[in-house]
C-alpha cells in the first residue's frame, strides 16, 4: 500500500488493540484514522503510540470520536465523512475491532461510499490447523507471516495494554540450568522432595534479612542435591554484595529458585532446545520470569507475574509453572493463566500450565478448562508424565514433541 501517494486505513478501536496493531503493521498506510469511543480512548492512544514506533515510514494519525458505539446512524455518519473527505484517496477499512454494531455499520457505510471489497479486511486469528491471516472481502486472504513488516514481541504486546515489564535478572552467583536439572532429576526420583524444598523456601523467606539466616542456612547435601552453591547464605557470600537491597535480592533469588522457580528455568531450557525448529530468537522471544505492572501504577500495587512467555510469529504463549500436585492449587493457576492470556493476546494467545500432577489429575484439569472455554485455544495442561518425556532423566533422549506441538498451535 505504501506505493499509493495518500492512502487511508480506518481502524475500529476495541478493548484489545492487538488485531489493529497487526493489521496496521501489515498494510502500512500513509494515514490511519483511529475510530474510538470514550471506553477505548486509552487503548487508542496506546495503539497509536505503538504503530508510530513500529512503522518506519512516516504515518499521519487522525483520531475520530464516536459518541455512541451502539448507535448505527452515529457510526455510519463517521465512516461516511471519512469516505468522502478526499475523493482522490484510496480508503481501506479493517473492521476486526470495535463493537459488533460498529463493525457492521462501518462495513455498510464503507460499501455505500464505494469502498472496494479488496480493501476491506478483518483478522482471522486462525486455529489449530490455520495460521493467522488477513481476510479481504474480495474472497482473498494473506498470511500474516507473508508480511515481512509484521513481527510481534513481548514488549510491544504488553505496551498495547499499558503494561511495562522487567524480565528476571540473575544476580551472580546465580542458579544455573544444571542446578535446575539436578533438582528435576532428584524430584522425579522422589516427588515429595519438591514439597520439602518448597517448605524450605518458606522457612528461609521468614528470615527477611539474609544475615539472620547465616546461622541456619540452606545446605544442598541435606536434600541430596549437588548445586553450584552448596550452601547459602554465608557471610562470605553476603560480603561480596554491595548493599542491603542487593543482599536481600540475591537471597530471594536463591530461595525462590529452590522453592519452584527452578521449574521455570528448566522449562525455558527445553524451549530453547526447540528454538531452531520454531525459528525463535533466544534473546528476544523467550522470557523467563515476567514482572509486569500497569504503567503509572502505584509502587505498592501488586505486579502481574508470568512465569514464562514465548512469542512465536504472531502468537504469544504464556506458561504458569507450579511444583504443586493438588488439583485445587493447579486449577487455580490454570484458570488464572487462561484469563490473563486472553486479556493480553485475545484469540491469538495460547496458555499452558506445567505442573507435577499425575495423569488422572491432569486429565480432570483439562476437562474442566475445556468445558469452560470450548475454544480452539483452550489452555493446555502438562503434568508429570510430560515433564518426564521432555527430560533426559535416566539417560534417555528427550521427547519434546508435545511441547513443540503446543508451541506450533
Amino acid at each position: 500500500m505504501t506505493e499509493r501517494p495518500d492512502d487511508l486505513l480506518i481502524l475500529l478501536v476495541g478493548s484489545n488493540p492487538l488485531p489493529n496493531y497487526l493489521a496496521g503493521c501489515a498494510l502500512r498506510p500513509n494515514r490511519i484514522a483511529l475510530v474510538f469511543t470514550k471506553e477505548t480512548k486509552d487503548a487508542k492512544d496506546r495503539l497509536r503510540d505503538q504503530l508510530a514506533q513500529t512503522l518506519v515510514d512516516k504515518v499521519r494519525f487522525e483520531d475520530v470520536w464516536v459518541d455512541d458505539a451502539t448507535c448505527s446512524t452515529e457510526v455510519r455518519r463517521v465512516i461516511d465523512r471519512l469516505m468522502s473527505s478526499d475523493g482522490n484517496r484510496d480508503v481501506s477499512l479493517h473492521y476486526t475491532g470495535g463493537t459488533k454494531i460498529m463493525a457492521v455499520h462501518a462495513r455498510m457505510a464503507f460499501k455505500c461510499g464505494k469502498g472496494k471489497p479488496e480493501r476491506a479486511s478483518y483478522l482471522d486469528e486462525g486455529g489449530k490447523e490455520n495460521p493467522p491471516r488477513l481476510r479481504f472481502d474480495s474472497n482473498t486472504s494473506k498470511l500474516l507471516s507473508e508480511y515481512p513488516t509484521v513481527r510481534l514481541d513481548l514488549k510491544s504486546l504488553l505496551a498495547l495494554h499499558g503494561i511495562a515489564h522487567e524480565p528476571r535478572k540473575p544476580k551472580d552467583p546465580a542458579p544455573t540450568l544444571a542446578d535446575a536439572r539436578d533438582i528435576l532429576c532428584k524430584g522425579l526420583e522422589n516427588v515429595p522432595l519438591l514439597d520439602t524444598l518448597y517448605e524450605e523456601r518458606k522457612r528461609l523467606e521468614k528470615f527477611g534479612n539474609p544475615k539472620n539466616a547465616v546461622s541456619n542456612p540452606f545446605r544442598a547435601n541435606c536434600f541430596g542435591l549437588t548445586l553450584s552453591l552448596s550452601e547459602f547464605p554465608t557471610n562470605v557470600q553476603l560480603e561480596g554484595l554491595e548493599s542491603a537491597d542487593k543482599k536481600k535480592s540475591w537471597f530471594k533469588q536463591w530461595y525462590s529458585f529452590i522453592g519452584g522457580e527452578w521449574l521455570e528455568d528448566w522449562l525455558g531450557g527445553q524451549i530453547r532446545a526447540l528454538a531452531k525448529d520454531l525459528n525463535l530468537d533466544l534473546e528476544k522471544d523467550i522470557t523467563i520470569g515476567v514482572n509486569a505492572k500497569r504503567i503509572g501504577a502505584k509502587k505498592e500495587d501488586p505486579p502481574m507475574e508470568i512465569d514464562l512467555s514465548v512469542v512465536c510469529g504472531h502468537r504469544s504463549y504464556f506458561v504458569s509453572c507450579t511444583t504443586d500436585t493438588t488439583k485445587r492449587q493447579c486449577k487455580s493457576k490454570l484458570f488464572e493463566m487462561s484469563v490473563r492470556s486472553r486479556q493480553l493476546g485475545g484469540d491469538l494467545a495460547r496458555a499452558a500450565l506445567v505442573c507435577l500432577a499425575d495423569d488422572g489429575t491432569v486429565s480432570a484439569l483439562q476437562s474442566d478448562i475445556n468445558d469452560v472455554w470450548g475454544a480452539t485455544n483452550t489452555t493446555k495442561v502438562f503434568g508429570l508424565s510430560d515433564i518426564r518425556d521432555w527430560s533426559d532423566f535416566g539417560g534417555k533422549q528427550p521427547n519434546r514433541c508435545s511441547l513443540k506441538q503446543w508451541l506450533e498451535s
